[in-house]
């Protein structure tokens, strides 16, 4: 054949267990950054007692890793762009990892949320990067149906949790290894919800960068071994030689000859904000940042809601176990300490949680095989919307848990979709820095929703729930506008 680029190449190749095998890999690692990130749930209500938590320290737990992942999140983006997707992959689950086992040995909730600040900064590297590196190993036409296959990672992460946490926490375990040091319950949790990520080390070890980073970094001869190994995994090996795939090098004019690399990152970051990519980035990121405002912000505290409900007949917003969410009451200005409650004994609910992420995506994979993306973009968020909206007004405990369940899942499940649009709408060369940055500064919103829900549904439930409707609808707008064929 003649001269080709990568995507041609992968047409020619074709699909087989090459993908798959990457497929598994981006899969195992985007079940870690769940874990990691929405388990803590189950560590703030063990740890109620042990550490008499209060409101601000319990908020200060949960958002301390997804602020984290904020900061790094631009700057592993660039990295991965400098030094390949797969490199800073590995690095970012090994220091994740590492910090994770440090911070389940932590004495106290000061030095935890250090730790826990630390595994986001690490983190937001193989979070941000999963969905980029499985699709530059799959062509234009199967990448939408890859990022949705993936993200069924989330889904199963969330219900490895309930499930650890049920054949954990009843029990009470603990270990005293001496004799004023006694581990509880929660820090062996931690070190199991660590272990897709210990799988996602070793599996990504043993696959190849993506050919679209060696490519556009000059690095021809690797990125034909690149495509190579997706042949002879796909059971093409022998017939490397008869498809005559020859690349191209390609020239990226965005690194500037004698600019140091704090400018450099800067003048990328700018660019991103510039004509033509401004208006395309700007409303992915926007779509992401209420995707993350609310299925993330929301969803950390999904465990412990639905562990204070007791399934009362009224609003949401009226049962005063959630609205308190067993934090501290306050009596004439001053906040006064309730007896702790550090029992978890709903597992039922976050299981339902995370089986409907299984469902959603399972639905959102069918939409994107009958209609353009923007649509089921539109289509979940704005039903996400809805569902959340009914809070203001249902009243069964079926209907709420329906209702508040669908409000985080239904948008949730388009994380990996809205990224890959983001893809398709940057040049190669910008992808890696704007996927990090994109979700970088989307992360926000999910701190924004963390610290809203921590601090604000106590003082109005009401109007914290219709704050995450009102961005909902916004969001369904801004899918509706984005670039046809999208």
């Amino acid at each position: 054949m003649p001269e080709s680029d990568v995507d041609d190449a992968l047409v020619t190749i074709g699909f087989g267990c090459g993908q798959v095998i990457i497929l598994a890999v981006s899969f195992v690692t985007t079940m870690y950054s769940v874990t990691e990130s929405m388990g803590i749930g189950y560590v703030i209500v063990r740890t109620s007692c042990e550490w008499e938590t209060d409101r601000v320290m319990k908020t200060m737990m949960a958002s301390t890793l997804l602020a984290g992942m904020v900061a790094s999140g631009y700057f592993l983006g660039f990295l991965a762009d400098r030094f390949g997707r797969r490199t800073i992959i590995i690095m970012s689950l090994m220091g994740a990892l590492t910090f994770s086992l440090i911070t389940s040995l932590m004495p106290n909730p000061y030095a935890f949320i250090v730790t826990r600040l630390i595994v986001g900064l690490f983190l937001s590297g193989s979070a941000s990067l999963a969905v980029g590196f499985l699709i530059e190993f799959y062509a234009p036409p199967w990448r939408a149906k890859a990022s949705m296959l993936v993200s069924f990672g989330v889904g199963f992460a969330l219900i490895f949790c309930p499930l650890v946490a049920m054949a954990l926490l009843p029990h009470d375990v603990t270990l005293q290894i001496a004799e004023d040091v006694v581990l509880h319950d929660w820090r062996f949790l931690l070190m199991i919800f660590s272990l897709p990520g210990w799988i996602a080390l070793v599996s990504i070890s043993l696959v190849p960068e993506t050919p679209y980073f060696l490519l556009s970094v000059g690095r021809v001869d690797a990125a034909k071994d690149a495509l190579k190994w997706v042949a002879k995994m796909n059971g093409k090996g022998k017939v490397w030689d008869e498809m005559k795939i020859n690349l191209t090098p390609e020239t990226r004019n965005t690194l500037m000859e004698g600019m140091s690399a704090c400018k450099e990152l800067l003048y990328e970051a700018v660019r991103l904000f510039r004509p033509p990519y401004a208006a395309r980035f700007i409303g992915c990121l926007l779509i992401l940042f209420g995707i993350f405002f609310s299925s993330v912000g929301m969803g950390v505290w999904y465990p412990i809601i639905r562990n204070a409900d007791e399934n009362q007949y009224v609003r949401m917003c009226d049962n005063p176990a959630i609205t308190g969410i067993g934090l501290n009451k306050t009596y004439h200005g001053h906040e006064t300490k309730l007896d702790c409650h550090d029992k978890f004994t709903n597992f039922h609910d976050p299981i339902f949680y995370g089986c409907c992420y299984v469902i959603f995506y399972g639905v959102a994979t069918v939409l994107v095989l009958l209609i353009p993306r923007k649509y089921v973009l539109a289509l979940h968020i704005g039903s996400g919307a809805v569902l959340g909206f009914c809070l203001n007004f249902v009243a069964t405990p079926l209907s709420v848990l329906v209702c508040f369940t669908g409000l985080i899942t239904v948008p949730g499940v388009l994380i990996s979709l809205a990224s890959s649009v983001m893809v398709d709408l940057l040049p190669i060369h910008m992808r890696g820095k704007a996927l990090c940055m994109g979700r970088s500064l989307a992360r926000l919103g999910s701190v924004i929703g963390t610290n809203l829900v921590g601090l604000a549904m106590k003082v109005s439930c009401d109007v914290t729930i219709n704050i995450f409707v009102v961005y909902l609808t916004i969001c369904t707008v801004v899918c509706l506008l984005l670039p046809k064929g999208t």
